[in-house]
């Protein structure tokens, strides 16, 4: 055996020996939890409901970046619906009840996109009558209707009882994404989610 026989000799038992010795790398966990709660899905199309604190600022970035980008790729087979889950302490609840408000009258999510807009991008106060006011236009409500809805105390306790379902789910930070009723999503990133949706779509489970 001449030297550089030896050498690749050396070399494979080395590497052999590496190998055997050397732990496995332990496979990731996947990006989601399955809930112990029935599924929605329906053939063809995926439901994804967001957990979203309108204060946020990556709630913000969600709905302003990574949604219309899975919006272009997956158009109306992706339905998307958003619920209210505030987890900034000390702010005032106005603008969750002003979506519940707003999704009692079928304009949910077009409130939710202005809420965000009105305290990101804009750096208004939406407790103000005038910000309120013009919002709810905007938004094609009667700012008169929604203040009525308000004073019943209607969309409050809509707000606690959707807040005690997504606390049951054990929901830890926003944006959340529950997914077919029963795929919980905290790694809201489009990376993630894409191929959640596409094995849904395909398959129907994961």
């Amino acid at each position: 055996m001449n030297p550089t026989q030896t050498l690749r000799l050396g070399a494979s038992v080395l590497a052999g020996l590496l190998a055997w010795t050397t732990p496995a790398t332990p496979s990731q966990p996947p990006p989601y939890r399955l809930l112990n709660e029935p599924s929605t899905h329906v053939a063809g199309k995926v439901k994804l409901e967001l957990f979203v604190d309108f204060y946020c600022p990556h709630c913000h970035h969600f709905e302003t970046a990574v949604l219309p980008e899975l919006t272009r790729e997956f158009g109306r087979a992706l339905d998307v619906t958003q619920t209210g889950f505030p987890v900034i302490h000390h702010k005032p609840d106005t603008p969750f009840l002003l979506y519940e408000a707003a999704r009692a009258e079928g304009r949910g999510a077009q409130v939710a996109a202005l809420l965000f807009r009105t305290l990101h991008d804009d750096r208004l106060d939406v407790q103000d009558p005038r910000v309120e006011g013009k919002m709810l236009t905007e938004a094609g409500l009667n700012p008169d209707t929604i203040r009525k809805r308000l004073a019943s105390g209607e969309p409050k306790q809509t707000m606690e009882r959707e807040v005690a379902r997504v606390q049951r789910y054990g929901v830890q930070s926003v944006p959340a994404g529950l997914i077919d009723g029963h795929i919980l999503v905290e790694e809201m990133t489009a990376e993630t989610l894409r191929p959640l949706i596409r094995k849904l779509l395909a398959d129907g489970r994961l």
